[in-house]
């Protein structure tokens, strides 16, 4: 049996070693083959394919990132171009309202056709998804509301607002201009018995 064991241990040994010598001789052809490529000019080639290739895609990212960037000009160009028509329409308006009251002395027709220009641009602000922002009676925002002074009153508690001073808008959740406000500072009673203490 102790034959047995130690044929055993030889047979693994010398499969291992076969093994071992198939892998090298595996690795050797490419070890030539690499020589083979250094040695030609195959490798000049494959790296000037290679360097045209990154150049022409650097070209292709740049025309891309041009076309892009006038793309976007072209959508803001009409965007405007779309708000200024409507807001010619106003203009004219405005326009045709004074040239009426030059001639007549109607005051309640011009504040009438004043009234329908306003409700006019309303529509178009309104339209062009502006909507105007909450402002008396309302708790301050920093986000919506800027702080212009501060009021006593017995009208709002403290931190609402109490006074609009400029009317803030917003174009759905974006805000294009805050609206300038007055906040109450609390009452007038309250603010007395604080400085009696």
């Amino acid at each position: 049996m102790p034959e047995n064991k130690a044929d055993k241990l030889n047979e693994q040994s010398v499969s291992q070693e076969i093994d071992v010598e198939e892998s090298v001789s595996d690795e050797k052809p490419e070890e030539t083959d690499a020589s083979e490529i250094t040695d030609g000019s195959d490798i000049k080639e494959l790296l000037a394919q290679k360097e045209d290739m990154y150049l022409r895609l650097a070209a292709e990212f740049e025309n891309y990132k041009k076309r892009m960037f006038r793309q976007s000009e072209e959508l803001v160009h009409h965007a405007e171009a779309g708000v200024l028509i409507d807001l010619l329409e106003v203009l004219d308006n405005f326009e045709r309202a004074l040239g009426s009251a030059a001639d007549k002395k109607d005051f309640k027709a011009f504040k009438k056709g004043v009234k329908m220009i306003l409700e006019q641009m309303k529509k178009i602000l309104d339209d062009h998804n502006v909507s105007q922002i909450a402002t008396v009676g309302k708790t301050f925002d920093p986000e919506l509301h800027e702080a212009v002074m501060q009021i006593e009153t017995d009208e709002q508690p403290e931190g609402v607002i109490a006074q609009e001073l400029s009317g803030g808008y917003k174009k759905g959740k974006r805000v294009i201009r805050h609206a300038k406000v007055g906040v109450s500072s609390g009452k007038k009673s309250d603010n007395k018995k604080d400085d009696g203490k």
